[in-house]
């Protein structure tokens, strides 16, 4: 799978900080707007004759646009590199002051203290649907549970993702609502950080020689039954919306691995620790045997439980296990950017997925953004949701439809 041409969308940090001031109702419309027109991505001729007709996203990280910050990864300091190899966004200077604002990328969202950081991207996923002549509102959050979804507030959004879902539909025609939802209901993050300390502690143990696969699999029929209350939910939410949104079309999609297989990585395992390079250059701190739990077993098995969802509750499936195949971390054949470099334009070279802030990295973002697909990733999976949507029926980013 090879990158387009790269979007360079603008920020828009004023209209963000309106938004912070808006009232709780004037959040919903100001998001709206936000969604709508604030974004500087290109929008089809005949676009605004289609003003009304909007996209909505739901669920967690992987499609509120975690990660969108960065043009894939590098090893350039703020101080070699003000935009660290051209990967940092929301880099700019200022009377030859390098400064950076993760709000010309996230806008409101970007991360203020704590019970922040929903981290809507401009360049999320739902945007892809822009050159099909919808509207995108992003109402996911990174972080986000079944349980937001439902009907508990989370960070940013002060109420349920289901009770905004009702309220974009009160206003405008819903055509489409896209749910990635269940990693964090699975803790795949946090089982990522535990596997990420077994090497960087140089113990000769791995996740998966240790149970911790079995017993992520495990939860995994628990998290089957929060993810069909989620859809059953959001389809509650629909049956009471207005006429004209009677046709929508509910995408309920899984997750690509952020890994590749072990036979893949282009660092050898050596013998771990802080200094090893998978750590220090790579950002990639795992045992060979945890890149093959992550993307031989865990992905294909979270990707088989939420496509029984869909099936069991007549909503589409969109499969992203194959989203940022070739382009996944420290995949062979990827490479990070150099201080000369404009990573923006390297889009069929570079990573897709945020490298782990471990190491001379932790300056560079913050922690919540690794194992995230990227500037690029966020693209790439905007690319597979536009093809499913224009094909209903086609398994567009599946790696197991090629097998």
């Amino acid at each position: 799978m090879s990158a387009t041409s790269p979007q360079h969308p603008r920020s828009v940090p004023a209209a963000s900080r309106r938004l912070r001031r808006a009232g709780h109702a004037g959040r919903v419309l100001a998001l709206l707007a936000l969604s709508a027109t604030a974004l500087a991505v290109p929008v089809p001729a005949g676009a605004q004759a289609r003003a009304e007709q909007v996209a909505v996203s739901l669920g967690d990280s992987f499609i509120s646009g975690e990660a969108g910050r960065w043009w894939g990864n590098s090893t350039v300091t703020a101080a070699a590199g003000c935009t660290r190899g051209g990967t940092d966004r929301a880099a700019y200077r200022q009377r030859l002051i390098c400064h950076y604002d993760a709000e010309r990328v996230y806008g409101d969202t970007a991360v203020h203290g704590a019970g922040t950081g929903c981290h809507r991207s401009d360049v999320a996923e739902i945007t892809g649907l822009r050159q099909a002549g919808l509207a995108p509102v992003n109402l996911a959050c990174s972080g986000a549970e079944t349980r937001h979804v439902i009907d508990e507030a989370f960070k940013e959004n002060t109420t349920s993702q289901a009770e905004l879902l009702a309220r974009v539909a009160a206003i405008r025609q819903v055509e489409v609502v896209v749910l990635s939802i269940g990693g964090n209901d699975l803790n795949l993050s946090g089982m990522l950080r535990r596997c990420a300390a077994l090497y960087l502690a140089s113990d000769e143990r791995s996740c998966a020689s240790t149970g911790e696969g079995d017993r992520f699999l495990s939860a995994l029929p628990e998290v089957e039954q929060r993810v069909t209350r989620a859809v059953q939910k959001i389809r509650q939410v629909m049956r009471q919306a207005p006429a004209r949104s009677a046709g929508y079309r509910l995408i309920l999609q899984s997750y690509p691995s952020p890994v590749p297989s072990s036979s893949q990585v282009r660092y050898g395992e050596g013998s771990g620790g802080k200094t090893a390079t998978r750590t220090l250059v790579g950002g990639c701190p795992l045992w060979d045997a945890d890149f093959d739990l992550m993307h031989d077993t865990l992905a294909p098995e979270i990707d088989a439980m939420l496509r029984r969802v869909a099936t069991a509750t007549g909503a589409e499936f969109l499969s992203m296990l194959g989203a940022v195949e070739g382009h996944a971390l420290c995949e062979r054949g990827t490479r990070q950017s150099g201080t000369l470099d404009d990573a923006a334009e390297l889009g069929d070279t570079m990573e897709w997925v945020r490298y782990g802030t471990v190491g001379a990295k932790i300056s560079q973002g913050h922690q919540q953004e690794a194992m995230h697909p990227n500037a690029f990733g966020q693209q790439a999976l905007g690319r597979c949701l536009l093809s499913l949507y224009r094909d209903p029926g086609s398994r567009p980013c599946d790696a197991t439809a090629r097998t």
